[in-house]
């Protein structure tokens, strides 16, 4: 009885029990060690599909650094919560994130109102965060803790309203989701039309996940006298104006960020989605080593072709793990690490470095358009 309450307590204490070794000693090692990394990104609600492709890609990184030995011996465990796309529901994850002491950093959110709810709880705990939220007002309210891997929607915007302007369209018509998103983006796009010499003639707004339909808004945008249609918005919304707009004999071209680039928008707009145009950074064919074989493996764990957010997961991912590699599990290190990194970091998304503001800096952006139902480089 005894020695059997004595092989409770250790396996308990986390041991495993070895043979017996000479004189009658027995020896004992501690369960490997590992290295815990908090996830967040809503699972459920209006933006579930991303925040399950962020989470694929985030997962599939893991795999591939456990399977490599992990870092520096140790392996990567992710810690995942679903926010919901709710700022509140985002700060109470962050809450449980910093008051974890086996958690030295964080990957997430998605949705930008989430990570302006996270910051400020993120960076009095000082806890290393790399995060895809878009929204240029993150940039005044990023704190020394948070990173941003994706491009910010100033970037985007401008990029896009050039282009929109290229192709001679110069009263855009702007329809913008209710959100710190929404708002940052159709600002960044009014301000680039009007530097251009254009002019916005008309702006409307819609719901995250409640507006289904977009008939009485399409009817405004079509008597405006716009001559295009800027969607600052997400693909799921993205596919329904564009089918909603044919079925209601509008023909305006349709322009957005890489919130519209998703194979999902095809797959849900159909034929409507010929002729969209936005911006990205990852095609699918594009020839390049590194992100095929990023093509190749997701979609042989995953069954589908991963959009902009997994690769954004994907690399956030293997970023950490190159700064634990250089500085180990320790926050304030990591977090220095980020800050001062001694060169690009290079994903399947491209180079990376992070400004003085802690924002990806990015070069370039592909231009996009929808073609014979697939997403091809624009001509």
């Amino acid at each position: 009885m005894r020695s059997k309450k004595l092989l409770i307590m250790i396996l308990m204490g986390g041991l495993v029990l070895l043979p017996w070794v000479g004189c009658g000693q027995k020896q004992t090692v501690e369960a490997p060690k590992k290295i815990y990394i908090g996830w967040v990104a809503p699972l459920t609600g209006a933006c579930a599909n991303d925040g399950q492709q962020m989470n694929n890609g985030a997962r599939l990184a893991v795999e591939e650094i456990n399977d490599a030995g992990g870092i520096n011996g140790w392996q990567v465990e992710l810690v995942y919560a679903d926010d919901k796309s709710d700022p509140k529901e985002a700060a109470n994850i962050a809450t449980k994130f910093v008051s974890d002491p086996d958690i030295v950093a964080v990957l997430g959110n998605y949705n930008s109102s989430c990570v302006l709810s996270g910051a400020p709880i993120y960076n009095e705990a000082r806890i290393p965060v790399v995060h895809v939220g878009t929204s240029p007002v993150i940039t005044a309210e990023h704190g020394p803790y948070l990173f941003r891997i994706s491009v910010t929607d100033a970037f985007q915007g401008e990029f896009v309203t050039k282009w929109l302007f290229e192709k001679g369209y110069k009263k855009p018509a702007i329809l913008y989701e209710n959100s710190d998103y929404g708002y940052g983006l159709r600002e960044t796009v009014q301000r680039q039309t009007t530097l251009l010499g254009g002019k916005v003639v008309t702006q409307e707004t819609y719901e995250l996940g409640q507006t289904k339909d977009f008939t009485g808004i399409l009817t405004k945008i079509k008597a405006s006298g716009a001559d295009s249609l800027f969607i600052c918005g997400l693909y799921t919304e993205g596919a329904l104006v564009a089918k909603q707009m044919r079925g209601l004999g509008i023909n305006l071209p349709i322009f957005g960020t890489d919130g519209l680039y998703e194979q999902a928008l095809i797959d849900l707009a159909g034929s409507a989605a010929e002729g969209i145009s936005v911006c990205g950074l990852l095609l699918p064919d594009d020839p390049d080593a590194k992100i095929q074989k990023f093509m190749k493996d997701y979609l042989a764990s995953y069954g589908n072709i991963p959009g902009t957010y997994a690769a954004f997961h994907y690399d956030a991912m293997n970023l950490l793990a190159q700064a634990i590699g250089a500085v180990g599990p320790d926050r304030e290190k990591i977090k220095d690490y980020l800050t001062q990194m001694p060169g690009p970091f290079l994903g399947v998304t491209g180079a990376c470095t992070f400004d003085k503001d802690h924002d990806c800096v990015r070069t370039t952006m592909k231009k996009l358009i929808v073609k014979d139902g697939t997403w091809q480089i624009a001509p």
